[in-house]
């Protein structure tokens, strides 16, 4: 028979495993909801991204939230736009940072080249592949573009002769909402153009040696003429 003492430690020893036992029955619904709360469908995921890339967050968050659909929605439609739009946040935040001089200019330089990629990769491997060949010719455009800002007009003119002979066929539009983005309301285009014609156009204005600004507006005075 346990003595005092002994019969007092056995008790302790049921009180804790009993203690062990009602905490983890309590933690698990936690878990549970936790896990729900960081579900969501891939157009949610893409509406956070295209929140904070609107408002100018240049956190990078945009970005994140567009890889987070490429990674749950492989292949699918969204994914697609996803890719498109990391190639438009970085080029954003490329203009962004030169137009308030926030950053060194390595960072600037950086997310252009960011931007470059991604880009290019959703040309190579998103277009097709996710059925989004309607931001085809769209994503040329912009390389096209950011090809100018890096100073490589013979690559921004092979990328709108790939328009012009190649993916116009596929993507008869563009739509520019701005040229490239600035905070300006005045360079506000909003509406969609021939391809073929745009691509051409550009590559006009590309050949007369203008500045990036001066090839930038020229491009957008046309665009509002159709």
């Amino acid at each position: 028979m346990p003595t005092n003492r002994g019969l007092f430690i056995i008790l302790l020893a049921i009180a804790l495993v009993m203690a062990k036992a009602t905490a983890g029955h309590a933690q698990k619904p936690q878990r549970r909801a936790a896990k729900k709360q960081t579900t969501a469908s891939a157009d949610e995921l893409l509406s956070l991204g295209d929140y904070y890339s609107r408002n100018n967050d240049m956190t990078d968050q945009a970005d994140a939230y567009y890889k987070r659909v490429i990674v749950t929605s492989p292949g699918s439609p969204q994914a697609g736009t996803a890719q498109y739009n990391r190639g438009a946040y970085w080029h954003k935040k490329y203009n962004l940072l030169r137009e308030k001089q926030r950053g060194s200019s390595r960072d600037a330089l950086k997310a252009l080249d960011e931007a470059e990629g991604q880009y290019y990769d959703f040309i190579d491997k998103y277009a097709v592949p996710t059925n989004s060949i309607g931001l085809l010719a769209d994503a040329e455009f912009n390389l096209a573009m950011v090809y100018l800002q890096k100073n490589r007009i013979s690559d921004a003119l092979g990328w709108l002769n790939i328009i012009i002979y190649r993916d116009a066929k596929r993507d008869g539009q563009i739509h520019i909402y701005r040229v490239i983005w600035s905070s300006s309301a005045a360079d506000v285009v909003d509406r969609s153009v021939d391809s073929v014609q745009l691509a051409i156009f550009t590559a006009s204005v590309l050949g007369k040696g203008l500045s990036v600004d001066q090839v930038i507006s020229q491009v957008k005075q046309w665009c509002r003429k159709q």
